[in-house]
Parts: structure tokens; sequence; C-alpha cells
């Protein structure tokens, strides 16, 4: 799997609701992260390299919204390539090539 990199577009699957794909933005990865935000409790450690912040755009009026240490998805049949609509809730994946 490709490492995810600051400011990169990737689909978001929601985790409430219809679980709607999203466009999101990495906001910060695991060599982006700043230890001394994480240590006064400012922002969310990452569990590893391939979780993320993101920033999560939204058609609604707040315009979107921040989601925190979230994992890449995968989807059940590991030959199927990611989508939004094939990985599981509160996950992310990269746009498929066209």
């Amino acid at each position: 799997m490709q490492k995810p990199t600051l400011g990169r577009i990737v689909h978001y699957r929601g985790k409430q609701g219809y679980q709607a794909a999203r466009a999101a933005i990495v906001t910060a990865t695991e060599e982006t992260l700043d230890p001394r935000g994480v240590e006064a409790g400012h922002v969310p450690a990452l569990t590893d390299d391939t979780h993320v912040h993101l920033w999560v755009y939204s058609p609604g009026d707040s315009g979107g919204f921040a989601e925190y240490n979230v994992a890449p998805g995968r989807p059940d049949d590991p030959l199927t390539q990611a989508t939004a609509a094939n990985i599981p809730p509160g996950t992310w994946c990269w746009p498929p090539r066209i």
C-alpha cells in the first residue's frame, strides 16, 4: 500500500448515517504530526504510519468536519480495488484510478 502523505486527497466512508462517500484531505500523518501537540492534548496521536487525520468535505452547510486517527479501509475481497463503497465505515482509501 502506498504511504499516505500530507495534503493528499483520499476518499472517506462515513461512520454514521448513510455512511456516504466523501472527499477528504490528509491533514496529518505520523511524519508530520507535532509530538508537542499530542503531548499537550491538543491533537490525538496516530496509531501507525497508515492512519491519518482528515478534513472531510461535506455538501452540507458546515462544509466539512475533522476525523482523527482514521485507518485505511480494505474490501473483504483482497483482489477487489478499494473504493468508498466497499470499505468499512469510518475508513479511508485512495481514489480509484481512471
